[in-house]
């Protein structure tokens, strides 16, 4: 699939509004963008290794930081809108509060106009009697109050739910808000482990391009060269122990003298050829050291 198609298919998925659908829809490309890498390696030896699949990795790796970007761009914009949202609850929260306080305070207050109208009544009652207008008239304006305060009573019940509901509200919202900053916090990470992998991989295709490898590969061919050298001087020394073996006057006999010359010159060639290898693997050490140095990699 094309550079261009892809960023298409991008555009198209994330066009909804629905933050859920998005990030699925990135996590999704991202599985694509790795299953290609699978699909190039499978099968083939040592392949992360080569220029090639480098290459191919270094590909996936820049894709999957791309859609890993548009993650954290989704993560971001869930955690403006839930501080958004954070924020009108909590103003509404704030309103509801200074509306129950203010309902209490008008309960409170009927309360105790009705108690100085129950008084007026009792006491018009007791000195004009029940028929007298004025007696009539302040009981009117009891029961008036009373029905004021029984509704005050409601909106004092009606608020509190209501301000309960606020508060349950605003703490969901702050959970949101935690939530959202979490997975932001490790979409960011995720993107920092991308790229370091990136430049690291970077660092290895450098090096793959330069003789880094040949000279690995003559490094250890020379250290095999160097223990079955190792080998063949400790056979040497027991051929020359079995051929001693009952030599009386081993240094003056020509016997042990023979024996002693044969084992020294079998000595001399493995120790020459030791020299050679070493020198190979010095020379080799050299050529990655340039290698690395060119590809500025300090831990190579």
């Amino acid at each position: 699939m094309s550079e261009t198609l892809r960023d298409l298919v991008v555009s198209l998925s994330l066009q909804s509004d629905n933050f859920t659908r998005n990030i699925k829809s990135v996590n999704k490309q991202i599985q694509e963008a790795e299953s290609y890498f699978r699909l190039a390696s499978a099968g083939v030896e040592n392949f992360e290794n080569t220029a090639s699949g480098l290459a191919t990795h270094l590909s996936t790796l820049e894709r999957k930081l791309t859609l890993q970007k548009t993650a954290v761009t989704q993560y971001q914009g869930a955690l403006d809108a839930a501080n958004t949202k954070l924020q009108e609850c909590y103003d509404r929260q704030v309103q509801y509060a200074q509306r129950l306080e203010d309902a209490k305070k008008a309960q409170l207050a009927l309360k105790e106009q009705v108690r100085q109208a129950a008084q007026q009544v009792k006491q018009f009652s007791n000195t004009l009697g029940e028929s007298d207008s004025a007696t009539i008239a302040a009981r009117a304006n009891l029961d008036a109050l009373k029905v004021e305060y029984r509704d005050s009573v409601k909106e004092v019940k009606k608020v509190a739910g209501q301000n309960t509901a606020l508060k349950k509200s605003t703490q969901n919202a702050a959970d949101a808000v935690t939530t959202a900053t979490v997975q932001l916090n490790q979409a960011n990470a995720a993107v920092k482990i991308t790229q370091s992998e990136i430049d690291k991989c970077n660092r290895s295709l450098t090096l793959a391009k330069t003789s880094w490898d040949t000279a690995g590969e003559a490094i250890e061919k020379s250290k095999t060269a160097l223990v079955t050298i190792g080998k063949q001087m400790q056979v040497a020394q027991s051929r020359f122990k079995l051929a001693s073996a009952g030599v009386k006057d081993l240094d003056k006999s020509a016997e042990g003298l023979s024996a002693k010359l044969t084992l020294l010159r079998e000595k001399l060639v493995l120790q020459e050829k030791s020299v050679t290898e070493y020198e190979k693997a010095l020379a080799a050490a050299k050529e990655q050291l340039k290698a690395a140095q060119d590809a500025h990699d300090p831990d190579k």
